[in-house]
């Protein structure tokens, strides 16, 4: 079935002109751990850098003319680069919370204990990049902060990149916003494994430091969760969990709501893994649980639960999506978006496996591939695998196109599906002077090719973004 670009509203990928708001510039900011205030969940570069606390007063900061022009700018359509957190102006508060931003966003560390393989998690965890001037916020700059800034917050969202708990001094953090606010709600999220320590959880629960926390847990065994999270303990990221859930019965507690969120992948989105999540679910006891469709990796999407799928309305009542997760027929078929170079015509990256169709003419294809010719690039090898059981490796030219041309046995005549596997990825930002952090294989000429579809789609579905269906975001743990 078919996937349409035009259902509802105007395609996401033309200009907008029509007045734009969003809620992390009107009434938020993000605290990164050395000090940085910068805006909104997705920006591990800190390219919206607004000023620093080391220098500045969140006052000043918030009232600034960067914030201020960052406004203007999306009051007169402009979108912030590389960022996709705004929404139409129209019924908005367009009254800046003032003197202090309602909600707070904190970094305590830019460091986790586990390797999560999507594109940013790789880099923030990688010695070669130094993304904060400092890994830990420190102890005297948060309590100044808290201090300044916490009698007028009613929401602290305790964590960004990182893994909140792995800050030493955590616990006694969100106790001291507690103590400067009583009235404040914390929300964060973890991957659960620090939270099995002895003693983690029952103080949480115990002093009422958290109000709402999501456990990510994308699996059901070890073999499935380790997948994704690299690094990590299936069984230590449940029991960090079941500590809270079992800590809150213990004392007579409600609080902190526990949502569990399980990411689906095409590795643990199998009828057992459900059945099973399912299962956990209602032994734990959490008080939230959702399968949440992601986007990244994109080599990992999950086709068989994917909207327009028999496997989507299974689980339906329990999903919840990526921001800006959508039925991209590209990316579904693990190519990127579609770029045109004035020297090779249109082409799309691939992620380390991609699924592209041809229709043969004069009984053979020709599949044409390009490689980049940075130098410090991984050199990278191709392998096609043909659905008539056989596999090659593919001709992949330098900076210009390899040609791989194809016999095609008569039954395949019609369209031919091929399958390529790539051994190394290329990454833009560790390999050029860039911030573009995907993971890319090779380019693949479209000229003559289209996306392999989504074989377990059978109905007609929107590939618009999806948005404000995270829940188990801290937007939606309230």
């Amino acid at each position: 079935m078919s996937v349409s670009t035009t259902i509802g509203q105007t395609p996401p990928t033309l200009p907008s002109r029509a007045p734009l708001y969003c809620d992390w510039l009107w009434h938020s900011v993000t605290v990164l751990c050395d000090g940085t205030v910068t805006c909104g969940c997705s920006d591990p570069f800190k390219t919206r850098n607004h000023g620093s606390l080391k220098s500045s007063s969140l006052r000043e900061i918030f009232a600034g003319a960067l914030i201020a022009k960052r406004r203007e700018d999306l009051l007169a359509g402009h979108k912030c680069h590389k960022c996709a957190l705004h929404d139409g102006a129209e019924g908005k508060d367009l009254t800046p919370s003032g003197p202090y931003p309602k909600k707070l966003m904190l970094e305590p560390t830019i460091k986790c204990n586990i390797r999560c393989i999507n594109e940013t998690c790789n880099i923030a965890n990688d010695a070669a990049f130094h993304l904060r001037r400092e890994d830990f916020l420190s102890w005297p700059l948060y309590t100044k902060l808290m201090d300044e800034a916490g009698p007028h917050l009613q929401e602290l969202v305790f964590y960004n990149y990182g893994e909140s708990f792995a800050h030493p001094k955590a616990l006694d953090m969100l106790a001291y916003a507690k103590k400067v606010n009583p009235r404040i709600r914390v929300a964060t999220s973890t991957n659960g494994i620090l939270l099995a320590r002895d003693g983690m959880a029952e103080r949480i629960v115990e002093e009422g430091l958290i109000d709402a926390i999501c456990f990510t847990i994308g699996g059901v065994d070890q073999e499935t969760y380790v997948r994704y999270h690299k690094a990590g303990s299936f069984e230590k990221a449940m029991d960090g969990m079941r500590r809270m859930v079992e800590a809150k019965r213990r004392l007579s507690k409600s609080a902190p709501l526990v949502h569990w969120r399980y990411l689906l992948f095409n590795w643990n989105d199998s009828d057992e893994c459900i059945a099973q999540a399912l299962r956990l679910r209602e032994e734990i006891g959490v008080d939230q649980f959702k399968f949440m469709l992601t986007a990244s990796p994109i080599e990992g999407r999950s086709l068989r639960r994917a909207p327009g799928t028999p496997g989507y309305a299974a689980i339906r009542q329990w999903l919840a999506y990526q921001d800006d997760y959508s039925a991209d027929p590209l990316q579904e078929a693990g190519l990127w978006s579609l770029e045109k170079s004035p020297r090779l015509g249109p082409f799309s990256w691939t992620g380390r496996t991609a699924r592209v169709c041809m229709k043969p003419v004069d009984g053979q294809v020709n599949l044409r591939l390009a490689r980049t010719t940075n130098p410090v690039a991984p050199p990278q090898a191709v392998t096609l695998r043909l659905p008539w059981q056989h596999e090659v490796a593919a001709n992949v030219g330098a900076g210009k196109w390899g040609d791989n041309l194809i016999s095609v046995p008569v039954e395949f005549h019609d369209e031919v599906q091929i399958t390529l596997e790539v051994d190394q990825i290329f990454s833009p930002l560790r390999h050029t002077d860039s911030h573009d952090n995907r993971e890319l294989g090779v380019m693949v000429c479209m000229d003559g090719v289209s996306a392999a579809p989504n074989p377990y789609r059978t109905a007609d579905v929107s590939a618009l973004k999806v948005k404000g269906l995270s829940r188990g975001s801290s937007r939606e743990l309230f």
